[in-house]
C-alpha cells in the first residue's frame, strides 16, 4: 500500500493543509458565494493571464475575465510559442496534452493516452526557444499499475521525435514536478524524498542534462515547492511550508544559473495557504494564488519582488485551481 503515498501527494499537495483550512472556515461560518470569473471584474494588472476555475480555462484583460474553453477538466494551462497555450485535458482515468489557441480552439493534440492504461500528464511547459516541450508522465511499474510516481519527460516539436526522461523519481513519492526550462537548456523542478522516519520532503531541484542525478537548491527541511523562474533567471519564488501542515510562505531567493549560488530566502507573502507563484513579464510582480482566509476559496494574488507590504488581493469570490498556476503573458 506505500504506492498511495505517491498517489496522495500528486493528486493533494498540501491536502492535509487545506482541509483543515477548509474545516476551520466551515466551523467560522465564513464560506462566501463562488462566482464564475466572466461574471465579475477585478484590479486590472498589466498583460494578460490566464487561469482555471471549475475545468474551464478563463483570460484576464483590463480587469476582465473571458472563458475561453467549457468545463470539460482543462487545467494547467502555459504559454507555448505565438501566444498559444498548451494545456492539460484530465478524465477520470488519464490527461492528455491539448495546444489551444488563446481563444480555446484547439490547435492539436500532443499526446494520446487512453482509460487503458490510466497515464497521467500534467505541468506542460514550453523551452525558451519553443522547440522542446517539457511534462510530467507516469512511467508504469511492471507490478502495480495505480502507483503514480511522476518522472520529467521531454518531447522535441517535430515529426518522429521520441519522449526524452529527464528524471529518475524517489519511489512511492507522487514524483518529480513543476519542471521549468531554462535558457541554457537545464532544468530546475520539484523533487519528493521520503526519510527514514516515513517525513515527505519538497526540495527545488537544478538538473543539466537529462538522466543526470542533479543537485538541490534548497534544504529538505525547508519544504519547498512549485518554483517560479523571473525573465532574467535571476530570481527564483517558490512555496515553502517549512514543516507546517497548515500554511506555506511565499519566498522569493536570488539565482545564479552558471554558479548554481542561491541567497536567502526572503518571505514577501508568511503564514498563508499559498500556491503556484508565476513572474510579470517584466519580471516585478509575482502573481500566486490563495485564500482571503481561513475555508475560503482560492483568489488571484499579486506581490510586488521588493517586499511584502505590496501583496494585494485582485479578486475577492472567485474559486481557482490552485494546481494551475497563472500563465502570464505581456500584450
Amino acid at each position: 500500500m506505500r504506492w498511495l503515498v505517491g498517489a496522495g501527494l500528486l493528486l493533494a499537495m498540501l491536502a492535509f493543509g487545506i482541509g483543515v483550512y477548509h474545516a476551520a472556515g466551515m466551523l467560522q461560518g465564513q464560506r462566501r458565494t463562488v462566482h464564475k470569473p466572466n461574471e465579475v471584474t477585478a484590479v486590472p494588472l498589466p498583460g494578460t493571464l490566464y487561469v482555471v476555475q471549475a475545468g474551464a480555462i478563463y483570460r484576464f484583460q483590463h480587469g476582465n475575465f473571458t472563458q475561453i474553453t467549457k468545463e470539460d477538466g482543462w487545467t494547467q494551462p502555459a504559454i507555448a510559442p505565438n501566444h498559444q497555450l498548451v494545456a492539460v485535458l484530465r478524465q477520470a482515468n488519464y490527461s492528455d496534452l491539448y495546444l489551444l489557441s488563446t481563444s480555446g480552439k484547439a490547435v492539436a493534440q500532443l499526446s494520446h493516452n487512453s482509460s487503458t492504461v490510466y497515464h497521467w500528464m500534467f505541468y506542460p511547459r514550453f523551452s525558451p526557444d519553443g522547440l522542446t516541450l517539457f511534462y510530467d508522465f507516469d512511467p508504469k511499474d511492471d507490478f502495480n499499475s495505480y502507483r503514480v510516481d511522476l518522472a520529467i519527460f521531454a518531447s522535441r516539436m517535430e515529426a518522429g521525435s521520441r519522449a526524452q526522461a529527464w528524471t529518475q523519481p524517489n519511489d512511492f513519492t507522487g514524483g518529480d514536478v513543476n519542471p521549468i526550462p531554462l535558457h541554457d537548456g537545464n532544468l530546475m523542478y520539484t523533487k519528493f524524498s521520503i526519510d527514514d522516519s516515513y517525513q515527505v520532503h519538497s526540495q527545488i531541484w537544478f538538473q543539466r542534462s537529462a538522466g543526470t542525478p542533479g543537485q538541490a537548491l534548497t534544504p529538505p527541511e525547508l519544504g519547498c515547492m512549485q518554483p517560479a523562474v523571473s525573465p532574467d533567471e535571476k530570481l527564483i519564488a517558490m512555496v515553502c511550508t517549512k514543516g507546517s501542515n497548515q500554511s506555506a510562505d511565499l519566498d522569493v531567493v536570488s539565482f545564479d544559473p552558471a554558479t548554481l549560488a542561491v541567497g536567502s530566502p526572503a518571505t514577501l507573502v508568511g503564514g498563508q495557504l499559498v500556491a503556484s507563484p508565476t513572474f510579470s513579464p517584466d519580471g516585478k510582480m509575482i502573481a500566486y494564488l490563495a485564500p482571503s482566509g481561513p475555508g475560503g476559496q482560492f483568489q488571484l494574488w499579486t506581490v510586488d519582488t521588493s517586499g511584502p507590504a505590496s501583496a494585494r488581493e485582485i479578486t475577492t469570490d472567485l474559486g481557482l485551481d490552485s494546481t494551475s498556476a497563472p500563465a502570464w503573458v505581456a500584450g
